[in-house]
């Protein structure tokens, strides 16, 4: 009768065992199939984070050394939806965002929005980021895509922006 229970508790292991790892093996393949860590490894893995970063300094012609936008160049003709793609300094992010602007010629607000962080933003390291941006730009026919330091304190000298002057289609 031992050698019996011994075998069913054994048995029972066994079986404990192998719903755990089938659960913890769901758990995997569900990091796997979210499209913030997807896209985020597709931004590094399919453009070298480097040479982007270099390309999109001397594209930008800019003294910025906190932000970074990676696939939109000076006086560029954009259209809507208009993906922004960039770097920012973690110390720009408040829980994983930061406001991103189109306004025109004049500074009227042609839409409001957010990029939002593609990993950690609890860093003071730079921090890979993505907006799309749904506008209409009516009459206008340039602008500028603005990207703020996020600033809950809204004190002024915590203040900061990025700002491309863009054409519209």
């Amino acid at each position: 009768m031992n050698k019996s229970k011994f075998l069913l508790i054994i048995f029972g292991i066994i079986v404990v065992t192998a719903i755990i790892l089938r659960l913890v093996g769901k758990e995997d393949q569900a990091i796997d199939n979210n499209p913030v860590k997807n896209s985020e490894e597709q931004i590094i893995n399919n453009n070298s984070v480097e040479n982007n970063e270099q390309q999109a300094i001397d594209n930008n012609s800019s003294e910025n050394n906190e932000i970074i936008i990676s696939n939109i160049i000076a006086n560029q003709l954009i259209n809507s939806p208009l993906t922004v793609l960039g770097w920012a300094k973690g110390t720009w992010f408040f829980e994983a965002s930061l406001p991103v602007k189109i306004v025109d010629e004049k500074g009227q607000i042609i839409l409001a929005h957010f990029g939002t962080a593609q990993s950690d933003w609890m860093t003071t390291e730079m921090v890979p980021f993505k907006s799309v941006l749904e506008f209409n730009s009516g009459e206008a026919l340039s602008g500028y895509l603005i990207i703020s330091k996020d600033n809950p304190s809204g004190l002024p000298e915590n203040d900061d922006s990025f700002k491309i002057p863009v054409r519209f289609k």
